[in-house]
């Protein structure tokens, strides 16, 4: 029995800036939406919600969300912004798909934007927005020191190694060396010796193994039911989504004694993370299985994340994401190619667009419409995970180009 979708994507539209081609948030947004309005064949008093993330690091006005739709002109029902930290941009489709089958709209616009290395001093905000005030920021951390905490557990309950997480650094570049917008592509193909030799950010942490700011960026998708979907172009199905949110400071969570979700083992522990349930939920909703998906779009935002998110998804057992890397299974010949703009590690992260930016290589990829590398074979179905925060939320949808 084939999957049932529960919604369908039958516009996308993505936006770009850089250094040389400045744009602010508001400005990727509008033109992304165009774009996804004028793919999707209808116009923008069409759309009847419209979801975003949380307001960009570039843009930190409240009610983001609203101020996006009166620089359109474009009275809706309802918008609001997911704030499950960068996860919630992930679920907007979840919460969409919900307002469609409920009769609520008809057509709801998903978007999300951000261009932090143009408009901030990325370096000067250090840990502040994700660390504990009274706990952790007297301490002085920055974000890569945060996340080195949980790589140095993970290295101590499973025997993994710097020369792995190199190996996760040189698979993420190969892909993003050939996309157009990836932030670290001008450095070319890589080495482990390579990542090896560069400083340490926060130990067991290197420059290469640290995703990096991108220019700006900007997504778009216009969602709708399947029905709608028949006669759209090149639709993407939703088969299936989760999300699961466990603590906001990552003191929280090395303080955790019970959990609620089964799926995240036994606590307190560092190294599954919210992802695990997310997926759970969406294999349950969607019927399928890991062994069904044919391409993943994760956030590997430090290159330990990898393996632990690919374990999370079921792709591999606790303490064996790692495999995935060295076996080359996630390159362009692999049976799971993930990450194929390089992902955060090596697209970069614009800010909090960056999950947008999964979402929008997956469709490309279902379409067959790559900016970068096609893997061997075209993928039918693609799950996108999305994260956020100190290891605390995770989102996962399972995307199709066919029913």
């Amino acid at each position: 029995m084939s999957p049932q979708p529960v919604a369908a994507i039958i516009g996308m539209g993505d936006a770009y800036a850089s250094l040389v081609n400045r744009k602010d948030p508001l400005q990727l947004a509008a033109e992304a939406t165009l774009m996804a309005l004028a793919d999707a064949g209808i116009s923008k008093n069409q759309v009847d919600a419209v979801f975003t993330g949380r307001s960009p690091w570039a843009d930190k006005r409240s009610q983001w969300s609203n101020i996006f739709i009166s620089h359109m002109q474009m009275p809706v029902v309802m918008t609001s912004e997911l704030t499950m930290h960068g996860a919630g941009l992930t679920s907007t489709l979840a919460i969409a798909s919900q307002m469609i089958a409920a009769g609520r709209a008809e057509y709801v616009l998903c978007l999300q934007s951000d261009a932090t290395e143009l408009f901030v001093d990325a370096v000067a905000m250090g840990a502040e927005a994700d660390a504990d005030p009274q706990f952790e920021i007297p301490y002085g951390p920055t974000i890569p020191a945060l996340y080195a905490q949980a790589a140095q557990r993970y290295f101590h309950e499973f025997g993994i190694t710097e020369e792995d997480l190199a190996d996760v650094a040189v698979a993420n570049q190969r892909w993003g060396r050939h996309h157009p917008h990836a932030a670290k592509a001008r450095f070319g193909e890589i080495d482990r010796e390579k990542v090896l030799s560069s400083p340490y950010v926060a130990t067991p942490l290197r420059r290469w193994m640290c995703s990096t700011w991108g220019g700006g960026t900007g997504g778009a998708l216009i969602v709708t039911s399947p029905e709608n979907a028949r006669n759209a172009r090149n639709p993407i199905y939703l088969l299936g989504y989760g999300s699961t949110t466990t603590h906001e400071y990552l003191t929280d969570r090395m303080n955790m004694r019970e959990c609620r979700f089964e799926s995240l083992g036994a606590f307190p522990n560092l190294t599954t993370t919210a992802t695990a349930e997310a997926a759970r939920q969406a294999y349950a909703m969607s019927g399928l299985s890991p062994s069904d998906i044919d391409m993943a779009q994760i956030s590997v935002n430090f290159a330990h994340m990898g393996p632990i998110v690919m374990e999370d998804l079921g792709f591999a057992k606790k303490g064996r994401g790692i495999d995935l890397y060295r076996e080359g299974r996630t390159g362009v010949n692999g049976d799971l190619p993930t990450d194929t703009n390089g992902g955060w590690l090596s697209f970069g992260q614009p800010g909090i667009s960056c999950n947008m930016d999964s979402i929008v290589e997956a469709v490309r990829q279902l379409r067959g419409e790559p900016l970068g590398l096609a893997p061997a074979a075209r993928p039918k179905t693609v799950l996108v995970q999305g994260a956020g925060g100190m290891l605390a939320a995770g989102a996962v949808l399972v995307l199709s180009s066919a029913t």
